[in-house]
């Protein structure tokens, strides 16, 4: 055999591998060919379908954005009256409008112009409105009540005002501080000064509590100190709520306490 020459069996044998994979590639696009008449519909549906919805997620978000900036110039708008009665309308006709948290936010911006104005039944009204909102904020659910106690704090009796302030003087209560004064003045109005040295006491007890807040909290618990045998400093801050508590639970026959009279 002369040099360079291939043998005739290796020929074959070379034409027989081409052949098998011409063959295998054919069998390849042929199945690929059949899976895609199959699912290629399916997939280009979906494709389209997660362009559509990224497409209208884009469009609601700046739809949302756009109303919220909407209703974010009508509060600024109302905040600008200077009458309070002409600023409630406003606050009070977007909180009919209104979506998100505008609604709760205007209507006790409304409530808060209706007792500017004078029309205290008006506003309590509306602050009850404001926390029968099944899905309202808590937040604004105690500030509705505790502006509701500070509005009437004159002519409420002081035992509603410590039933009413009593969720908001917890440790979680974002609104605890302004609701423990009320309550020492509530104590006060009862003609209990002790108790209402221990609610200011709690008040200390705040983080973060500001210097100018701390000195004026330290003021009123020296004035109310003054009235007082035992001095303030010596008074733990529990005992004020649990000799009034006791005082409730086992009156005197000779004072009858007011729940006790209502119900005779």
């Amino acid at each position: 055999m002369k040099s360079g020459m291939v043998p005739a069996g290796e020929d074959a044998l070379a034409e027989s591998d081409s052949f098998i994979q011409e063959v295998s590639e054919e069998v390849r696009r042929d199945r690929m060919y059949a899976v895609w008449r199959r699912y290629g519909p399916w997939l280009i549906a979906v494709i389209v379908i997660a362009v559509l919805l990224a497409a209208g997620k884009g469009w609601w978000e700046g739809r949302v954005e756009a109303r919220k900036a909407e209703l974010g110039g009508a509060l600024l708008e109302a905040d600008a009256i200077e009458d309070p009665a002409a600023a409630s309308s406003a606050f009070l006709a977007l909180a009919e409008q209104g979506e998100y948290d505008y609604p709760v936010i205007a209507g006790l911006r409304g409530a808060s112009a209706l007792m500017q104005s004078g029309q205290l039944d008006e506003a309590e009204a509306q602050y009850e409105r404001i926390k029968a909102l099944p899905e309202v904020d808590p937040r604004f659910r105690d500030l509705a009540e505790l502006r509701i106690v500070m509005m009437r704090s004159e002519t409420m009796d002081p035992d509603e005002m410590l039933d009413r302030l009593g969720p908001l003087t917890v440790d979680t209560s974002v609104w605890r501080l302004p609701a423990l004064e009320y309550e020492a003045a509530a104590y006060l109005k009862k003609d209990d000064p002790k108790a209402a040295v221990a609610s200011l006491r709690s008040i200390l007890d705040i983080p973060q509590l500001t210097a100018a807040t701390q000195g004026r909290i330290q003021e009123l618990i020296e004035a109310i100190s003054e009235t007082l045998d035992t001095p303030a400093a010596d008074i733990p801050v529990e005992d004020a709520a649990t000799e009034d508590a006791a005082t409730e639970e086992a009156p005197t026959e000779e004072a009858p306490t007011e729940k006790e009279g209502a119900q005779q």
